[in-house]
């Protein structure tokens, strides 16, 4: 602050002086270092899904056509059907999250940035193979019509002239169409499961993967400068373009006599490197005019002393600019940071708002800001005045609502000139005139005439805020282009094979990143690394039969149309099989394989099973309660074995040895003593309870049991598996008031990906043991043992849900 204070009181102005701190750029790379190189050594080689291969290609030629046939009377192509457009997400999908389930389990995070520059390369290579396949087939059809009728060759030149005018736009249009799909895809389902997985949304930021530079033809432009950003000049040598702005702008709070180190020392640097050039120059002259060999000698040894005093000279003023860069213009890497240096006007709307909240401490911010931001307008605008810049600015805007009536006969640049004053209004009208008469077409030039007194009268006020805009814009530009590079490079790294040949043979040479749909995967013998055993058993099953009997109703269909048939409806997206089935309980097995790196999630789908099992169990209640038919309860238990399980076979039925069969029956079992006193405390948001039995108690050791279970509609989840479900995906540690409960609940949320891609919450719940006194209220005191059950309680998990967007 006090440093701030001094710098305003000697007039320096510094972004870095900046009441709200200003965000920082994060640093990028994607140069794959650690991936095996391909069969040409250079590349990298990668396998695209055939699938969203064949589905990319076929859209792609159906745009074509559809561009191809515009302005030709009765020739018109629908294009791309919304079902062609989903089998494209579907498919790209598909092969990511292959790529995030495998980044998952080796922990390299590199193969979905991997896939996702591939498919860039390989989308925005096709487009530009068919923009060139239609080129070439226009000229074909024109040189071949040697006998054709007049008619027919003004058609084929007229086409050839349209494409010429329109190739660019074409492109643009073809390739933002590609990846605002696939932007649909990366900002959803894919986004949900890299957070879950990952712990990262976006590796590759978004505006990377959907950087508007890509999809053209030139990263300048210009239909895509006026639609994302502001037009620029095209002219190198023009103050107004790209690299003369970023260079002013580098330098825009440079004060000449500051205090700073790194600015003296630039100064310095800058002096010194101007007088080695002087001089130079002056033995140059002093050389052609010589005449004596001696002489010639003498300056000829001065010049390449010099020559080699300006070479270290320049070397350290290039150092120097880079820290001073680094230093000083670090806030342009930002976009966002334009708001918080610049845009006075937004600042004052917001102090609105909070004045009338009454926040004294955010108004006391904000004041300080606002000033600090008019301050730092004020230098911006006289500097963007004294350059001359501050009039192209306003008419890159002012031509934004006339240009696309004009699009046909004025080009963005040259509606731009004339609004800067640099194209006359005789020269304008003229060429309106000259193309009327070409097209039959009358031009107006009043609009364009407005548009430039607008741009030569515009208000202050309207002024400054063009100019928060443009710097907006610019340096939204400024960072894309730098994404840009960064992504040419990385793509640049690829080798996206399609010919079986080099695909064999780099499969072969095992130098093949392959990314395929599931179903795309060869056949193989599956390893089984390790897997989840589910017991749900069905609770007072004896009792049911009974009422069901007395009333000469069937327990059998009872108990497969409410348990066993929903249970099968769910298997397939769970991904469990059947290890047993007996009359009143059901135990399912989920397997991990060695070969599946994307499907190791066994312990959260296994979670997600259980849970959703007991919500169809519900929903198969209500039906019975309005049938007076008896409501089934069930009691879950999930065990995690970190190891294949063993088989035998009973002729060709395989029966499965597992340890985690015997936890899985303890963890879903309930006493019925703790499911009587259970049953006197009412509202309680969840379902499992665990108590220690004390040395010396009659019930330890039955069984080899140490521990008493409540259980009822209840998942329990072993300790190993809740371990291995924090490796499977990212949890988030809250502590919330449980409905029923004195003490807030320890909760543990992440979400997963079921088998067809949809995204799952899951809600674990920490909770201690008791050890198990009847003398207490609850049974026991808490112990520092935990358990872990899966939360199903929908107000409680509605508490979760708010707890984490308030959090994001």
């Amino acid at each position: 602050m006090l440093r701030r204070v001094v710098r305003a009181l000697r007039g320096l102005l510094s972004p870095s002086d900046s009441v709200v701190p200003l965000q920082r750029a994060v640093p990028l790379n994607f140069s794959f270092a650690g991936l095996t190189k391909g069969i040409d050594n250079i590349h990298i080689d990668v396998r695209l899904s055939p699938q969203f291969v064949g589905h990319a290609t076929r859209i792609i030629t159906s745009m074509m056509e559809q561009h191809a046939n515009q302005g030709r009377p009765g020739q018109k192509s629908p294009g791309p059907t919304s079902g062609d457009w989903e089998q494209f997400r579907t498919s790209y999908a598909r092969m990511v999250e292959g790529a995030v389930h495998r980044d998952k389990v080796t922990g390299s995070f590199t193969l979905v940035p991997l896939v996702q520059f591939a498919v860039m390369a390989f989308l925005l290579q096709y487009v530009q193979g068919e923009i060139e396949l239609m080129r070439q087939g226009l000229r074909a059809s024109a040189s071949s019509g040697g006998s054709a009728v007049d008619s027919r060759k003004l058609e084929h030149n007229e086409r050839m002239s349209w494409f010429a005018r329109n190739r660019a736009r074409i492109r643009y249009r073809m390739n933002r169409q590609l990846f605002d799909q696939l932007a649909k895809v990366e900002s959803g389902q894919l986004g949900d499961l890299r957070q879950s997985l990952l712990d990262d949304r976006w590796p590759v930021p978004q505006e990377a993967l959907c950087n508007p530079l890509l999809q053209a033809e030139t990263p300048f432009d210009d239909e895509v400068m006026t639609t994302h950003y502001v037009l620029l000049g095209q002219d190198q040598d023009d103050a107004y373009s790209f690299a003369a702005i970023d260079r002013f702008l580098a330098y825009l709070f440079r004060q000449r006599r500051s205090d700073d180190q790194t600015e003296m020392a630039l100064t310095r640097a800058e002096q010194v490197s101007g007088r080695l050039a002087t001089e130079l120059e002056r033995i140059r002259k002093k050389r052609a005019r010589a005449s004596a060999s001696s002489a010639i000698a003498s300056l000829e040894t001065r010049k390449e002393g010099l020559e080699g005093e300006i070479s270290k000279a320049t070397a350290e003023l290039d150092a120097i600019r880079a820290e001073y860069l680094k230093a000083n213009y670090a806030w342009a890497d930002v976009p966002a940071n334009v708001t918080t240096l610049f845009d006075v006007f937004l600042a004052t709307e917001q102090l609105r708002v909070v004045r009338k909240e009454k926040d004294r401490e955010r108004v006391s911010t904000l004041k300080a800001q606002i000033r600090f931001q008019r301050s730092l307008l004020d230098h911006a605008e006289r500097a963007f005045v004294d350059a001359g810049l501050l009039t192209p600015i306003i008419a890159a805007y002012e031509l934004l609502p006339i240009q696309r009536d004009y699009s046909s006969i004025l080009a963005a640049q040259q509606l731009h000139q004339l609004l800067r004053g640099n194209i006359s209004k005789k020269d304008i009208v003229e060429r309106l005139q000259e193309m009327g008469h070409l097209s039959g077409k009358t031009w107006p030039a009043e609009p364009l005439i407005k548009a430039a007194v607008r741009t030569a009268s515009t208000p202050h006020r309207q002024r400054r805020e063009y100019l928060v805009r443009f710097l907006k814009d610019f340096l939204t530009c400024r960072r894309d282009l730098s994404y840009y590079h960064l992504a040419q490079d990385a793509m640049n790294l690829l080798h996206v094979l399609e010919d079986p040949k080099d695909v064999r043979l780099s499969q072969t040479n095992k130098t093949l990143y392959e990314f395929l749909a599931p179903q795309e995967e060869e056949a193989v013998t599956q390893t089984i690394l390790n897997h989840v055993i589910l017991k749900a058993d069905v609770r007072g099953s004896t009792t049911v039969v009974a009422e069901l009997r007395k009333r000469n109703l069937n327990p059998a269909s009872h108990f497969s149309q409410n348990l066993f048939d929903p249970i099968h409806a769910l298997l397939e997206t769970y991904g469990a099989s059947k290890v047993f089935i007996e009359g009143d309980a059901v135990i399912l097995s989920l397997f991990e394989y060695q070969e599946t790196q994307e499907h190791r999630l066994c312990v959260a789908r296994a979670c997600g099973l259980a849970k959703r099992l007991l919500s169809v169990l519900h929903a198969q209640n209500s039906l019975c309660r309005k049938g007076g038919l008896p409501e089934l309860e069930l009691g879950i238990g999930l065990a995690f074995g970190d190891e294949a399980p063993a088989f035998l076979y009973d002729g060709d039925s395989p029966i499965m040895i597992s340890s985690a069969i015997g936890k899985a029956d303890r963890l879903s079992s309930c006493s019925w003593l703790l499911r009587k006193q259970r049953s006197q405390r009412n509202n309680m948001a969840t379902n499992v309870e665990v108590y220690e039995l004390p040395d010396g108690d009659p019930l330890r050791g039955e069984k080899g049991e140490t521990h008493l279970r409540y259980n009822v509609n209840g998942i329990e989840l072993d300790p190993a598996g809740f371990v291995k479900l924090q490796s499977e995906i990212t949890l988030q540690r809250l502590e919330l008031p449980a409905p029923g409960d004195d003490h807030p609940a320890i909760l543990h949320t992440g979400r997963y990906p079921d088998l067809k891609g949809t995204m799952q919450r899951l809600v674990i719940r920490e909770g201690s043991m008791r050890l198990l006194d009847l003398q207490e209220p609850n049974f026991g005191k808490p112990t520092t043992n935990s358990f872990y059950e899966v939360v199903t309680d929908e107000v409680l998990l509605n508490q979760v849900d708010e707890s984490v967007k308030t959090a994001q």
